[in-house]
């Protein structure tokens, strides 16, 4: 058989250069959300538990272990609380997260004391939750503050009005049933853990990556042009992020009052940064359009074993709140190098 002849003005294929292959190569593995978002995170667990033991030896006991997880369950619910925000693009951000917690928590309290019933109570500040992450998306979507502004103003807003909502102490007045949701356990595992985290990420994963819904975030975050050719109302599927955002964050301050025992007007500032960290961590693009809740569960963890060790070893909380910027600006420089490279190696392969 003859061998077919060759286009008029074309070269035969041969062997691709290997600059070509290496160019493809590449190209391949930074299209790949399974690598990128995830190859990294296990080593970095890995690298955080033998750290963590070093530093404070006996961090992996089974009672630290259980403190951990506790505190983690909060971390982990604002980080995705922040990817569901960010996801979407548009400069989204939510940094009042932390003092909606504290606003919710101080709510409830006041209405148990007030002699609302317990899980009445929990309903009502959930609303509330939800009321205030209306309110952000009000500033941001309706009134086009940007995102960290609209979101900053409001952290110390939310901030001042659980200090008035509490006269500015700590409120103990829980009742002993609603105190096991943050300290009971089952099988050594706290009940917030297995009740609470577990669903909520379910929960989240489902509908952020199966449903109509997770496909039109993700497009709104990738294209917003492209969604808007498309039919969907960004607007209205943004401003729905920072609701979610707000009724996540309510449900951290029941848990935390819960664990406590007390509901705390003062915001946590350092669960700002925290959350943050622990979004862009997990592979929560901050451009917006990708990130995973399974990214963001794993980079929970690494960070909750990082400040849990740093605490144990009695290291100063400055050096500990640093290395979590640190990481922050790390993860975020790799992600727009992350970018550029990708754009390279289309480039290269287009040509």
């Amino acid at each position: 058989m003859s061998a077919a002849p060759i286009a008029p003005g074309r070269a035969a294929a041969g062997p691709a250069p290997g600059g070509s292959r290496a160019v493809g190569a590449l190209s391949r593995l930074l299209e790949s959300r399974v690598v990128v978002q995830y190859g990294l995170l296990p080593v970095a667990l890995v690298g955080v538990l033998i750290a963590g033991e070093v530093l404070a030896p006996g961090v992996l006991s089974p009672s630290n272990l259980s403190s951990m997880t506790r505190f983690g369950v909060e971390i982990g619910i604002l980080g995705f609380a922040e990817m569901v925000v960010i996801i979407m693009g548009g400069g989204g951000i939510d940094l009042s997260v932390a003092s909606t917690a504290a606003t919710t928590q101080v709510a409830l309290a006041v209405l148990l004391r007030g002699g609302v019933e317990l899980w009445l109570g929990v309903a009502i500040s959930l609303a509330i939750g939800l009321a205030l992450g209306a309110l952000n998306g009000f500033f941001v979507i309706g009134l086009g503050v940007p995102a960290l502004v609209a979101t900053i103003g409001t952290y110390f807003g939310y901030a001042g009005l659980a200090l008035v909502i509490a006269n500015g102490v700590n409120i103990a007045d829980f009742p002993a049933s609603y105190l096991t949701i943050g300290q009971g356990d089952v099988a050594g595992i706290p009940i917030e853990f297995l009740f609470i985290f577990i669903p909520v990420a379910i929960v989240l994963a489902y509908v952020t990556s199966r449903t109509k819904f997770g496909h039109e975030i993700r497009l709104t975050g990738t294209n917003e042009r492209a969604a808007l050719l498309s039919g969907i109302n960004v607007r209205r599927l943004r401003f729905s992020g920072y609701v979610i955002a707000g009724l996540l964050a309510a449900i951290v301050g029941v848990v935390e009052s819960s664990r406590f025992g007390t509901a705390q007007p003062v915001a946590d500032s350092t669960y700002l940064l925290t959350a943050v960290t622990i979004a862009v961590l997990g592979g929560v693009d901050i451009f917006g359009g990708e990130g995973t809740i399974l990214g963001v569960a794993l980079a929970t963890a690494v960070v909750t074993i990082l400040e849990y060790s740093f605490s144990l070893a009695q290291i100063n909380s400055v050096i500990e709140l640093g290395s979590v910027g640190v990481m922050l600006i790390v993860v975020v420089l790799g992600q727009v190098g992350l970018k550029s490279l990708r754009a390279y190696a289309a480039r290269r392969s287009s040509a």
